[in-house]
């Protein structure tokens, strides 16, 4: 009997040691636009062989780890597709209703929105379909620098 706890016991660890994230490499990084730092863009790498995107927020001086599972966790091993994205959102609202005829009831009464997003960073970096970003994370990596530049 007492074997058969210790054989379970060992069972139970083999289990839990082979499982989880053990196998994630932390992932930290830089991130410039024109030579400077881009703050608060969405960096996602989505590994090139498919499977779930891994990704991060950069802060104001363009830091960022990235995070698979829970914070700074990292990602597997592998080759990835790199996308940064930031954006500008623009909100403008007239008190007034509107006196378009075509609106209808709701709308003339919440008077005139106008909302437009705008790409700061270019939208070829925007899609893992477009983005020639590749990078190949492997265990023990410097910090990966994406340099990437609006023209």
């Amino acid at each position: 009997m007492h074997a058969l706890r210790i054989f379970g016991l060992l069972l139970i660890t083999a289990l839990v040691s082979g499982c989880g994230d053990s196998k994630l490499q932390p992932l930290q990084g830089s991130v410039t636009l024109d030579g400077e730092p881009l703050a608060d863009a969405a960096i996602s790498f989505s590994p090139v062989e498919g499977g779930r995107p891994a990704s991060g927020k950069s802060d104001a001086g363009g830091q960022f780890t990235i995070a698979s599972y829970t914070a700074n966790d990292g990602l597997p091993p592998g080759s990835y597709k790199v996308t940064i994205v930031k954006i500008s959102t623009k909100k403008q609202a007239e008190a007034a209703p509107s006196e378009d005829e075509n609106e209808t009831p709701e709308n003339a009464a919440m008077g005139n929105i106008e909302q437009g997003v705008t790409f700061i960073t270019p939208i070829k970096y925007s899609s893992p379909l477009t983005t020639d970003l590749i990078v190949d994370v492997a265990p023990g990596m410097e910090p990966v620098k994406l340099d990437i530049t609006s023209k």
